[in-house]
């Protein structure tokens, strides 16, 4: 508005008369020790935000050690029952091989158990594979929501 053209026009002409007033075409000048002080303070912030930085890093890292350690134990205890089965079966046909290295035996049995035994150590395997899995792709969706936050 007019009223406001006209305050600031006053308050600019009354600036203009003041031997303080600095014009576009002036320069600003600071002394040596200061802009070395200013220099040197922003290192030290820097190295401040560096330090911070690579502390939460470690810390990140930290988590993600106990997060492995405490996945390793959850698959020992998720697949024990199998891993003790499979043991059983294994030390079964050990002892069948004993008994029967001095007979003439079967050896459909000794085959079958085998096989058994095989297909159990499969099954292990395959639920290990499963449950990596399945926390790769949990921690894919956590890494991506953080990356879409950033």
């Amino acid at each position: 508005s007019r009223v406001n053209v006209g305050k600031m026009r006053r308050k600019w002409e009354s600036l203009q008369n003041n031997p303080n007033y600095i014009t576009s075409t002036s320069k600003l000048t600071i002394s040596e020790d200061t802009f070395n002080h200013m220099l040197a303070r922003s290192l030290e912030v820097e190295t401040h935000a560096n330090r911070l930085k690579n502390q939460v890093e470690i810390e990140k890292n930290k988590i993600a050690l106990t997060f492995l350690s405490s996945f390793n134990q959850y698959c020992q205890l998720e697949l024990q029952d199998d891993v003790t089965r499979a043991n059983k079966l294994h030390n079964e046909i050990l002892q069948y091989k004993q008994d029967t290295s001095n007979t003439d035996s079967n050896d459909f049995e000794l085959s079958l158990r085998l096989s058994e035994l095989k297909e159990l150590e499969k099954n292990i395997e395959t639920k290990r594979m499963d449950l990596c899995y399945k926390v790769l792709l949990k921690l894919k969706s956590v890494l991506d929501i953080t990356k879409y936050k950033e």
